[in-house]
């Protein structure tokens, strides 16, 4: 499909030379460094980020709205995504006379096309990007060694050992998928020192995601040329170094699930893996007591304090969580059929984007990486929260949201066609 004549314009002048313009791109260029350095290598967060990029906006909202045109149909698709989120959040809260904090991350869904006209509209380096997930994962690394040779039993960083490694995995999706020429050895540094800070948050629902990341990139680097070859023979020789270097640590929490099912098995669900099948089955029981509106969003205490198990003298410490340890039970009891159903395309949609850019023949190498990037950001995110309930916790929500939004405001950008 050729581009209209607009959108080919706007991707063929060149940034405007202006001081205000210059000063929102430097900004955001700042703010994608920021946002993957400082995400769990720091107490900060997502905070530095966020601050470079509301100057960004503030500065040239002028050039966000102008972009638009640029944007097409992908962007457009994921605003009725958002909007579509928004709306059964929101009717949530309505019907159960809630107070809005408790639509929490899932109400910011916006950040998604922002962060595409972002990138389209300021143009910043995707370089910025990847030098700050190199930073966030060596960094994480350093947090994860000093913390466990302190005794700490799983490194968590500021936040807590989950969020923290499946943060991670995130960070090593870009460090693996948007790797500029001739940073192999920072790539490969990076990888390790990533897989090593997973390793060490004893994040088992991180590990399926790890796996398919560095899998992904091996088949990627495997079946280019000669020199791809060896980049991916020299990848996984020491991505399996680096998982030796923790293994007594996975070895540990490998030995830890399997006394915990054999617990279940014998009518103990106080355990870590317990714990979470309870969650499971009191969320699927609320779908189908409630298919339409569930128990609020962010509210599933509620389904807790309703549980038999729980209203005993001495409650098992599951009882205690406010949210159901996994993403779609977690939406479904909540919010019903139509939580479920937002979920789906706030996962579907992207998805469906970033794989249709991958197909486009022909397709520029550097947006291709980007969708690429894009595609597997998704995927994780999915992996990782069926043992973690993502959206119960900002960072991990709107580290998605943000991601998702640059990542195909690059895909976009880099291919001026707009197949």
């Amino acid at each position: 499909m050729r581009a209209r004549p607009d959108r080919a314009l706007w991707f063929d002048q060149p940034f405007p030379d202006g001081l205000r313009l210059r000063a929102a791109r430097g900004l955001y260029a700042l703010a994608l460094f920021l946002m993957p350095a400082c995400l769990i290598a720091t107490p900060w967060g997502l905070t530095p980020a966020a601050c470079c990029t509301l100057a960004a906006v503030l500065l040239a909202p002028d050039r966000l709205w102008a972009a638009r045109r640029a944007a097409g149909w992908p962007v457009l698709g994921m605003l009725l995504v958002a909007l579509c989120v928004v709306g059964v959040v929101s009717f949530s809260v309505l019907v159960h006379q809630d107070t809005w904090s408790e639509a929490g991350t899932r109400g910011r869904v916006l950040v998604i096309p922002l962060a595409s006209l972002l990138v389209l509209g300021l143009s910043p380096p995707r370089a910025a990007l990847w030098s700050g997930a190199v930073i966030g994962l060596i960094g994480a690394c350093v947090v994860a060694l000093v913390q466990t040779l302190h005794g700490l039993d799983r490194a968590d960083g500021w936040n807590n050992a989950i969020t923290f490694g499946d943060m991670a995995v995130l960070l090593l999706v870009l460090v693996v998928f948007l790797r500029p020429s001739g940073r192999f050895v920072l790539t490969v540094v990076a990888t390790a020192a990533g897989l090593v800070a997973i390793g060490l948050s004893g994040t088992r629902g991180a590990w399926p995601a790890a796996a398919l990341v560095v899998a992904i990139a091996l088949f990627a680097r495997g079946s280019g040329g000669g020199a791809h070859r060896l980049e991916a023979w020299v990848l996984a020789v020491l991505a399996l170094a680096a998982v030796a270097a923790v293994s007594p640590q996975v070895q540990q929490r490998v030995d830890s699930l399997q006394i915990d099912m054999l617990r279940y098995a014998s009518g103990d669900s106080d355990t870590s893996a317990g714990a979470r099948l309870q969650l499971m089955g009191l969320a699927g029981d609320e779908l189908e007591a409630d298919p339409w509106v569930g128990v609020g969003v962010g509210r599933f205490e509620r389904v807790l304090a309703a549980a038999p198990a729980c209203q005993v003298a001495v409650p098992d410490a599951w009882c205690q969580l406010g949210h159901a340890h996994s993403d779609f039970p977690e939406w479904g009891a909540t919010m019903g059929i139509p939580g479920l159903v937002a979920l789906a395309l706030l996962y579907g949609v992207p998805a469906w984007l970033f794989l249709r850019r991958l197909n486009v023949r022909p397709f520029p190498r550097r947006s291709r990486s980007a969708a690429l990037a894009g595609l597997v950001v998704v995927v994780s995110f999915v992996l990782c929260g069926l043992s973690q309930s993502m959206w119960a916790h900002q960072l991990s929500g709107g580290t998605y949201l943000t991601l998702v939004g640059i990542l195909l405001g690059f895909s976009l950008r880099e291919d001026p066609r707009k197949a």
